[in-house]
């Protein structure tokens, strides 16, 4: 779980100071000579970063070239039946539903959020993945120790 956060923060920085350093560009590069720099899967946009579900995606535009007002955006985040979806002026974040994460799923356009209409329900879940649901959604200690693997008697001797 540490991993995958640290992953996610990790393409959010790299994605963040990538657009910034893209704001400051006087001319773009061509594919070519970004793919000798880079290589050629950076050109063709195959990245881990790209691959993670559940992180917020964001979907800000550039302002257009003589400091006009920003382009519109817009989010879309994947719920338990269906999706919703907001539009804005500024930032836009979309977050997926996760319920082993107990993330209902939400956006969030110009400081508007807006979450799925069906909250998580750990009882849908069976076996290891109901307690980590339960460990996620509450802290509480025993659900959190069976979701590491750990059985019943391990557990109440540890959580008490």
């Amino acid at each position: 779980m540490k991993r995958m956060w640290i992953v996610v923060c990790t393409c959010i920085l790299a994605l963040v100071s990538a657009a910034g350093f893209a704001q400051t560009s006087v001319a773009p590069l061509s594919s070519e000579a970004l793919a000798a720099i880079l290589g050629p899967s950076a050109v063709t946009g195959s990245s881990a970063c790209a691959a993670l579900r559940g992180g917020p995606l964001f979907a800000a535009h550039k302002p257009r070239p003589g400091g006009g007002p920003k382009a519109i955006c817009s989010a879309t985040a994947t719920c338990e039946s269906g999706t919703v979806t907001c539009n804005g002026n500024g930032t836009c974040t979309a977050v997926d539903r996760d319920c082993l994460n107990c993330e209902q799923g939400h956006v969030t356009c110009d400081g508007v959020t807006t979450s799925c209409p069906t909250a998580c329900n750990c009882n849908s879940f069976i076996g290891i993945n109901r307690w980590c649901c339960q460990c996620a959604c509450t802290g509480d200690c025993f659900s959190c120790c069976r979701c590491d693997g750990f059985g019943a008697v391990h557990c109440s001797l540890q959580c008490g």
